[in-house]
Protein backbone atom coordinates (compact mmCIF):
# COMPACT_ATOMS: atom_id res chain seq x y z
CA UNK A 1 0.00 0.00 0.00
CA UNK A 2 2.50 1.81 0.37
CA UNK A 3 4.83 2.15 -2.36
CA UNK A 4 1.29 2.87 -4.34
CA UNK A 5 0.88 6.15 -2.11
CA UNK A 6 4.27 7.27 -2.97
CA UNK A 7 3.25 6.52 -7.02
CA UNK A 8 0.08 8.46 -6.90
CA UNK A 9 2.20 11.38 -5.65
CA UNK A 10 4.75 11.20 -8.13
CA UNK A 11 1.89 10.74 -10.50
CA UNK A 12 0.44 13.94 -9.10
CA UNK A 13 3.38 15.96 -9.45
CA UNK A 14 4.40 14.88 -12.67
CA UNK A 15 0.48 15.81 -14.38
CA UNK A 16 1.12 19.10 -12.10
CA UNK A 17 4.56 19.56 -14.38
CA UNK A 18 3.05 18.79 -17.47
CA UNK A 19 -0.02 21.16 -17.11
CA UNK A 20 2.34 23.83 -16.57
CA UNK A 21 2.01 27.41 -15.77
CA UNK A 22 1.15 31.02 -17.70
CA UNK A 23 1.50 34.34 -16.48
CA UNK A 24 -0.85 36.66 -17.21
CA UNK A 25 -0.41 40.40 -19.14
CA UNK A 26 -0.65 41.71 -15.15
CA UNK A 27 2.47 39.31 -14.56
CA UNK A 28 0.11 37.05 -12.06
CA UNK A 29 1.34 33.06 -12.35
CA UNK A 30 -1.62 31.33 -13.32
CA UNK A 31 -1.34 27.57 -12.57
CA UNK A 32 -4.28 25.28 -13.16
CA UNK A 33 -3.04 22.23 -11.06
CA UNK A 34 -1.97 24.14 -8.29
CA UNK A 35 -3.69 21.94 -6.06
CA UNK A 36 -1.82 18.60 -7.28
CA UNK A 37 1.39 20.04 -5.61
CA UNK A 38 0.01 19.52 -2.12
CA UNK A 39 -1.82 16.50 -2.95
CA UNK A 40 1.25 14.80 -4.00
CA UNK A 41 2.94 15.83 -0.68
CA UNK A 42 0.20 14.41 1.39
CA UNK A 43 0.54 11.20 -0.61
CA UNK A 44 4.32 11.20 -0.31
CA UNK A 45 3.92 11.83 3.64
CA UNK A 46 1.13 8.91 3.88
CA UNK A 47 2.95 6.28 1.62
CA UNK A 48 6.13 6.77 3.92
CA UNK A 49 4.36 6.33 7.43
CA UNK A 50 2.11 3.72 6.04
CA UNK A 51 5.33 1.80 4.44
CA UNK A 52 6.96 2.34 8.34
CA UNK A 53 4.46 0.83 9.99
CA UNK A 54 3.77 -1.83 8.15
CA UNK A 55 7.60 -2.87 8.06
CA UNK A 56 7.66 -2.10 11.64
CA UNK A 57 4.80 -4.83 12.45
CA UNK A 58 6.24 -7.60 9.80
CA UNK A 59 9.52 -6.58 12.08
CA UNK A 60 8.02 -7.28 15.33
CA UNK A 61 6.43 -10.12 14.39
CA UNK A 62 10.03 -12.06 13.75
Amino acid sequence: MGPILILVGILCLGISTMIGSTIDANGFVREPAFFLIPVSCLFFFAGIITTIFFSAKVLMKK
